[in-house]
């Protein structure tokens, strides 16, 4: 009896459990011995798969809904799976120039960026998709700078200690010369540098707005920049969710339930906010350590990894982005576990590394001479 090579057999368990997971997200039906042999094109023999298939299910890959049917993966399958994945995926160039092309055609959206890429992903995806940056409670002025973007718009960009990068553009009634937002941004600085956010839409009020010098056009950039700073403390959730309606698209009879019940998760906010902070927490713990700079991390959790029994069902996939060697926000979707991992991963880290490409650039912008 010929006995087969360790590493020939283990290719061999990786490549139907492989398919099994794959042709399970598409189609959403347990696979069969039967249709591995006449569908895979794997060249194994019909008694070499149900050896792997009962090895599969007996190690906890896969399992068997009903005796007599075929199987599905467990969330120990759809993990090997993704892992494997990880390290092969890289988007396909016709998605990739799609999201390039969204991007170009969205760019002056500056003010609703993170809201557009939630969208932009749930649309790609058809899952939902999110965003968060990270809060400015408690932080400090670094510097507040004002890029000239058109003819009467004006960038204003906000660096705090932390590392934070703010933007957000303004229209003028009038048109502004670029040597005189640089002169405005001298004499901001100079005053807020160090100062608490908390305190900074008083100190624009009372030492910048309310005087006699300040003329038309240098008191209409200073009360945007006045009323971005009274608003920024009202802001109760840094969390962009968007499609949750195309996850219903996919839920079938039996596992509706599930759809009502992460749908009441996320409505009550909390435990949904706190997952992602809490991820994106870890993103940046794992920088600090790592200590690189272009080494995004795409994390994928499934079903009951999230350890909240509601999502026991989903999968989340998210990427952390960066300025500056340092995480400021995260991207990501949420969907059925059932999904296309490969796309998926593979959508969340180029949409993560356009963000990053985009706050680049105004980085860049900030402290160009």
């Amino acid at each position: 009896m010929r006995v087969l090579k360790p590493e020939t057999a283990e290719n061999r368990r990786k490549k139907i459990l492989n398919w099994v997971v794959y042709n399970y997200v598409l189609t959403g039906k347990p696979v069969s011995s039967e249709l591995i042999a006449s569908s895979s094109g794997l060249d194994i023999s019909s008694a070499t798969i149900r050896s792997v298939l009962k090895n599969l299910e007996e190690t906890d890959y896969l399992q068997q809904p009903h005796t007599s049917g075929g199987r599905v993966p467990t969330d120990k399958g759809y993990r090997e799976y993704v892992d494997n994945v990880l390290q092969l995926q890289r988007l396909a160039l016709v998605e990739k120039e799609r999201l390039e092309q969204e991007y170009e055609n969205r760019i002056e959206q500056l003010d609703v960026l993170m809201r557009h890429t939630s969208k932009v992903i749930a649309d790609l995806s058809r899952c939902a998709g999110f965003t968060l940056s990270v809060d400015m409670e408690n932080d400090v002025i670094k510097r507040i700078d004002f890029v000239p973007m058109s003819f009467k718009g004006v960038l204003i960009i906000v660096v705090t200690h932390s590392g934070i990068v703010k933007h957000f553009p303004v229209i003028l009634k009038q048109q502004v010369d670029k040597r005189y937002l640089r002169a405005l941004s001298i004499g901001i600085n100079k005053r807020l540098r160090d100062i608490p956010l908390s305190d900074v839409a008083r100190i624009i009020w009372d030492e910048f707005i309310n005087i006699n010098e300040a003329d038309n056009m240098n008191r209409e950039v200073l009360e945007k920049l006045y009323d971005y700073f009274v608003n920024i403390s009202k802001e109760e959730e840094s969390v962009y969710l968007e499609g949750l309606s195309k996850i219903s698209q996919y839920a079938e009879k039996d596992n509706f339930e599930d759809f009502r019940n992460i749908m009441r998760v996320i409505e009550e906010r909390d435990s949904f906010s706190h997952m992602i902070k809490k991820r994106l927490k870890e993103c940046v713990e794992k920088k600090k350590i790592s200590n690189q700079g272009g080494n995004r991390i795409v994390d994928v959790t499934i079903g009951s990894e999230t350890h909240i029994k509601e999502f026991n069902n989903f999968s989340l996939i998210s990427s952390s982005y960066c300025v500056k060697n340092k995480v400021v926000g995260l991207v990501g979707i949420l969907g059925y576990k059932r999904m296309e991992y490969p796309r998926m991963i593979s959508i969340v880290d180029s949409v993560s590394y356009m963000v990053e490409g985009i706050l680049s650039q105004w980085d860049e912008l900030i402290f160009d001479d």
